[in-house]
């Protein structure tokens, strides 16, 4: 079987809400020649059956498992058991647009990158959201002006080559382990560029639940640690992945009224873009 160009390779973590969605964006894709990896970390919830329901709906679908969560060793499980000649890295929380991988590989064939990624937009209406996103893009293209380059958790595109050459991302690490992963790409004269297109939306689950401002605090904490020193905290007990709300035996509050119709606005967009009936 001939291999792939791309393999959208997808960490996962009782991600059976949020899943879906990407696997829906990546179904209608206009470019066909991918495949999908989804490396489950024993998820708890039936991320694994809704994953394995998109057979037949994906151009190649691998569903494997993880001897533990980790964002980092997920990933390297992934690049392993994957064979495209690029590697597309999401996190389970991202959607698609229908002409991503199409605007991708005009993008590679004109401009021949090695590591980028691309502009992102929120998963709502809400200036305030458009406002961290428009920061968002902003650090990512900072970063690469100043010679700190970080590749984005959301969304990183690099080929295998060059991912093999620096042994994959640092599995020692709970945090952290783009912007290491970047920099030692960096080390190999490997620059990070940015596709100035929004190619995805990022969710914003994450900040909504810990608050804006905190969640700036804390990414401000941490970038300038990065910024400074090129080296990412080793350990950040308080970011922990997956869909489960983030804390064992945390108790979801009631939703309020704000919350639902946030949601309502979210799952509007999403059928904007990827349709109703996929």
């Amino acid at each position: 079987m001939e291999a792939p160009r791309y393999s959208v390779i997808i960490p996962a973590l009782n991600e059976e809400r949020f899943l879906p969605t990407l696997l829906a964006s990546l179904a209608i894709q206009h470019e066909r020649d991918f495949e999908v990896v989804v490396v489950d970390g024993h998820s708890r919830d039936r991320t694994v059956a809704v994953a394995r329901s998109f057979t037949g709906k994906l151009p190649s679908l691998s569903v494997l498992e993880s001897p533990r969560a980790s964002l980092p060793l997920q990933r390297n499980i992934g690049a392993e058991r994957s064979r495209g000649a690029w590697l597309v890295f999401a996190d389970a929380d991202s959607v698609f647009l229908p002409y991503f991988l199409e605007r991708i590989r005009s993008y590679i064939d004109t401009e021949h990158p090695v590591l980028f990624t691309t502009w992102f937009r929120p998963d709502s209406e809400v200036g305030s959201d458009a406002v961290l996103t428009l920061l968002g893009n902003l650090f990512v293209e900072g970063s690469i002006l100043f010679k700190r380059q970080l590749s984005p958790g959301p969304l990183t595109i690099v080929t295998r080559e060059a991912f093999g050459r620096v042994g994959g991302y640092d599995e020692r690490l709970s945090f952290g382990e783009d912007f290491d992963f970047a920099q030692r790409l960096a080390g190999e004269k490997i620059p990070m560029t940015m596709l100035r297109e929004t190619l995805y939306i990022w969710s914003m689950r994450r900040i909504r639940k810990e608050g804006k401002l905190r969640m700036l605090q804390f990414y401000a904490k941490v970038s300038l640690r990065a910024l400074l020193m090129k080296k990412p905290p080793k350990d950040v007990p308080d970011y922990i992945m997956g869909g489960q709300l983030y804390r064992k035996g945390y108790r979801k509050p009631k939703k309020t009224s704000a919350l639902k119709k946030a949601e309502k606005n979210v799952q509007k967009l999403v059928e904007e873009i990827i349709g109703k009936d996929v």
